[in-house]
């Protein structure tokens, strides 16, 4: 595995010549890459207050979900650096399949073993020349968006952290025991909130809150996204001109980093309101950001809803 990152390394580095990577400052520290936002999150609460040990995140905030992210030359140099890669899993790092599969020495968690995926069924703006509006399927990698899989998540980063630092036992399951407790008390608050949005139809321009809805009660109607990431047709558009009123929709439910305007027009045509919800790939560096950001996001549904 080394050998693999060292000449993916060496590749990257004259590709992306000037570029530079500070992140390895301690060699006597162990080292825990992981993949994005919400995972750093999960693992930092468990390494808390443990000074051998750091967590550094692969993705930059600004990055948002991994479907399209591509490896760089920094990145490479974490992963051959790391004693262990904490990832999403559920196909979300598609772009490490090969590297992953030639992994050797370096040790990957997968936070997903164990988590019963949704196929999502999206709107492309190829679906519309199909029979019946057929609709495109896969297995949605947002797994992190329920409390109740982010929960498991977090036992199988304990699990895995367990067997590469058996040393740090003692610290790193009482760190868990108190994350888990805090991650109760969210699901109770957000379950008390759910209760008076159920059965509420909403549109999304992300397959990402559908692991939300289910947990919340709330259904997605349609969920706009195209199989190329790009805006739907005019065809769909008045499609869905027709959806909205007819199923009393009132929210349209975008990410921060939305830049489209298929969800602008379809609020003047409609007028159903445009909301942002933050499906946790951005946020403050805090051990308590993912409880932050779940209670932001049901306060927004709470308003769009009512």
């Amino acid at each position: 595995m080394k050998k693999l990152i060292a000449v993916f390394l060496a590749v990257a580095l004259i590709v992306t010549a000037g570029c530079t990577a500070s992140f390895l400052e301690d060699k006597n520290d162990g080292v825990i890459a992981v993949s994005f936002y919400p995972i750093y999150i999960f693992t930092a609460n468990l390494v808390d207050g443990i000074d051998g040990l750091r967590v550094t995140c692969m993705a930059e905030q600004s990055t948002g979900c991994l479907h399209d992210y591509s490896l760089t030359a920094r990145d490479a140099k974490l992963l051959n650096d790391a004693d262990v890669f904490v990832i999403n899993g559920a196909g979300l790092e598609s772009f490490l399949s090969d590297i992953a599969e030639a992994a050797e020495e370096l040790t990957v968690i997968d936070s997903s073993e164990g988590i019963e995926l949704i196929c999502s069924h999206h709107h492309g703006e190829e679906d519309e020349e199909k029979e019946h509006h057929s609709h495109s399927h896969e297995n949605n990698a947002h797994i992190w968006l329920s409390v109740e899989n982010a929960k498991k998540q977090v036992l199988n980063i304990r699990n895995g952290l367990l067997e590469i630092y058996p040393q740090y036992e003692s610290r790193i399951n009482d760190n868990y025991t108190g994350y888990i407790e805090r991650l109760d008390a969210l699901s109770k608050e957000l379950e008390k909130a759910y209760e008076n949005v159920s059965g509420e139809k909403i549109i999304t321009f992300h397959a990402a809150y559908e692991y939300m809805a289910v947990e919340s009660g709330l259904e997605i109607i349609e969920c706009i996204e195209s199989d190329e990431g790009g805006e739907p047709s005019a065809k769909e558009l008045a499609h869905l001109c027709d959806v909205i009123p007819e199923n009393d929709v009132n929210a349209l439910f975008v990410e921060p980093y939305y830049t489209g305007s298929a969800a602008n027009i379809l609020a003047e045509q409609t007028g159903a309101k445009i909301y942002v919800l933050n499906p946790v790939t951005e946020g403050e560096d805090t051990l308590t950001a993912y409880e932050s950001i779940m209670k932001e996001n049901i306060q927004t549904i709470l308003k769009a809803v009512s």
